[in-house]
């Protein structure tokens, strides 16, 4: 009795262990894609107004609601970097922008990796 219960302790101290271990690894790796996004990433970004620009040639992606940010609502003036990060993050390469709304598109050839550069699909 008492050994299966050191048993279940150790195994459960070691599955908790490995699950954060795994957490953070995948928090390091998005702290990496978004700082790479940040410098060189969204400088790949197109931003537009013209909505018919995108509409029949462009895949969407998703929408980009910053005022739904939970940890600070980015002011007017950081509008355009906000829009350009969460897209390339997305791996959209433009942003039809309407007042505080950010809809992402693919336009070019494929989907952007967090750095800028084109996503690969892998051969099997």
């Amino acid at each position: 009795m008492i050994r299966n219960h050191w048993i279940r302790t150790r195994i459960g101290a070691l599955v908790l262990a490995s699950a954060a271990a795994l957490s953070c690894a995948h928090s390091a790796e998005h702290d990496k894609a978004v700082a790479d996004a940040e410098h060189s990433g969204k400088y790949k970004v197109r931003l537009t107004t013209e909505r018919e620009q995108v509409l029949g040639t462009c895949k969407y992606v998703t929408s980009i609601k910053p005022d739904f940010d939970p940890i600070k609502i980015p002011t007017s003036y950081e509008l355009p970097d906000y829009f350009r990060v969460h897209a390339v993050l997305a791996g959209a390469d433009t942003v039809v922008v309407s007042e505080r709304v950010g809809e992402a598109y693919i336009c070019g050839p494929g989907p952007l990796n967090p750095d800028g550069t084109l996503q690969t699909i892998p051969v099997k």
